[in-house]
């Protein structure tokens, strides 16, 4: 092999610079490779929020329509318990058909006196109750 005088070769630096020209090609295709699918990722991603946000819109449509009738079943009267906060109250019954302010706050779920059930609450909390099944 005839070297010119004007022309040096490093033998070293030249194997570094074709590992370093191989790898950036290898991530090169990687990336576009993988760019679709980052891309497919973010599409998926935001359409479960869209789904997410749409079912929590039917459920909550189901629970108003049901939830007139829904303190009828004397089951879910069993299921209060003291300290209930009254968020979980009305998910459990409904929305009540009246509600008093006096020394306590308590939600009548009845449209007639004789079916005389209520929730008392203290601070938002439940105190007491009389359903269907008392």
């Amino acid at each position: 092999m005839t070297l010119r005088p004007d022309v040096v070769v490093d033998t070293g630096t030249n194997k570094i610079m074709m590992k370093r020209s191989n790898a950036l090609s290898i991530f090169s295709a990687l990336i576009f490779i993988f760019s679709p699918l980052q891309a497919d990722t973010i599409e998926l991603e935001q359409r479960l929020i869209e789904l997410e946000a749409r079912l929590q819109k039917v459920e909550r449509l189901l629970d108003e329509k049901f939830a007139d009738d829904r303190w009828r079943d004397p089951i879910l009267w069993s299921r209060i318990r003291p300290g209930m906060s009254e968020t979980d109250v009305r998910k459990l019954l409904g929305k009540p058909t009246r509600v008093e302010q006096a020394i306590f706050t308590t939600w009548y779920y009845h449209k007639t006196s004789k079916d005389h059930s209520h929730v008392w609450f203290d601070q938002g909390e439940v105190l007491g109750w009389q359903g269907l099944d008392e």
